[in-house]
């Protein structure tokens, strides 16, 4: 099954406008490593007496969707400042864009509207819920009243656009997760699809929960809402782990659609660490399969770039700040094995101030 599409430079504008295109094609084949995964026996918590639920009905809009082409990423800007053409296999694929605080929403009508123009589906990620990092620091919205007026704003500036929405990435599997989180979470969840959004409730990662676990909270967090949720999100699981962990998922969820972050994981995740930091900004990670909607695969519906690439993890790693790194961008492009060896080679050649 080939699922990675051609890598090409867009025809003018922006450095290395105009060149020769450049098509690789890569063959990924889930079905061997994922029916290996799924032989073993699946997760049955909520089994075999699972709650009644009623389900919304799911509209699918990733099927036959064109993925919104941000060309406003902190890579791409850095990349028109440094003329850095060796960042192209970032730059040229969607990506999400991150939405963190009221500030973030004052450009997100040009970006609907620049969809539209597209024709394309953006996919955004709502991340401002309070105490978004458990760390009672007052990180995310100062408060509930404060995250629903921040949603209102959100819908207002998107209207009359769709967009894919991953909401919240961590805040169920998280430790701090209780039942004023699950109220606010459905309760959002509900608001952003009766207004005609796709609603994508963030479930983790492979190696944090068991999917009984994070079934049960995603019910109490409004899944039957959403269209459906997420995997991996800014972590670096495996496609054939994150597959399998996403099908036991939905099958305990009534058969819900999931998408998964690929944006990092290339390498699948990093050895482990004696002091737990093997997450952050580690040496051994590389780009993942890059975005598609055509997956052929039961519940999946998108592979997809949350996590922006190259963006840092944090003050680690021989970093110091959150931002993008062209380092880090560095490492992924020339240790992925999606990339092709010109664009490796340029990559590792390259000067980064």
């Amino acid at each position: 099954m080939r699922l990675m599409p051609p890598l090409r430079r867009p025809a003018g504008g922006g450095p290395g406008g105009g060149r020769a295109a450049v098509v690789v094609t890569t063959v990924l084949c889930l079905v061997a490593g994922v029916s290996a995964g799924c032989a073993r026996r699946p997760d049955t918590s909520l089994h075999p007496d699972p709650p009644s639920v009623s389900y919304a009905p799911l509209r699918h809009p990733f099927a036959g969707a064109r993925l919104y082409h941000d060309t406003d990423t902190a890579a791409a800007r850095w990349q028109a400042a440094y003329g850095g053409y060796w960042l192209s296999p970032v730059t040229d694929r969607p990506q999400a864009r991150w939405l963190t605080s009221p500030q973030d929403l004052a450009d997100l009508p040009v970006l609907a509207a620049n969809a539209r123009q597209q024709d394309a589906l953006p996919v955004l990620v709502a991340y401002y819920l309070p105490n978004r990092g458990c760390t009672h620091h007052k990180d995310g919205a100062p408060t509930e009243r404060a995250y629903d007026h921040w949603i209102r704003r959100l819908l207002a500036a998107l209207r009359p656009t769709r967009a894919a929405i991953v909401l919240e990435p961590d805040a169920v599997p998280a430790d701090c997760f209780d039942a004023a989180r699950a109220k606010l979470l459905a309760r959002t969840v509900k608001r952003l699809s009766a207004a005609g959004q796709y609603v994508y409730l963030d479930a983790g990662h492979s190696r944090w929960k068991s999917p009984g676990d994070v079934a049960d909270r995603l019910l109490r967090s409004g899944i039957a809402y959403a269209e459906g949720f997420s995997v991996n999100v800014s972590n670096r699981q495996t496609i054939t782990d994150s597959y399998r962990w996403g099908r036991e998922l939905s099958d305990l969820l009534g058969d819900r659609d999931f998408v998964i972050d690929t944006s990092r994981n290339g390498l699948g995740p990093p050895p482990h660490q004696s002091d737990g930091k093997e997450w952050c900004n580690p040496r051994r990670q590389g780009l993942g399969h890059p975005p598609t909607t055509r997956t052929r695969h039961r519940g999946l519906a998108a592979l997809l770039w949350i996590k922006a690439p190259g963006e840092s993890d944090g003050r680690c790693g021989g970093e110091t700040t959150y931002e993008f790194s062209p380092t880090q961008a560095r490492t992924l492009i020339t240790k992925s094995p999606y990339v092709p060896a010109s664009y490796r080679r340029m990559a590792a050649a390259a000067p980064v101030p």
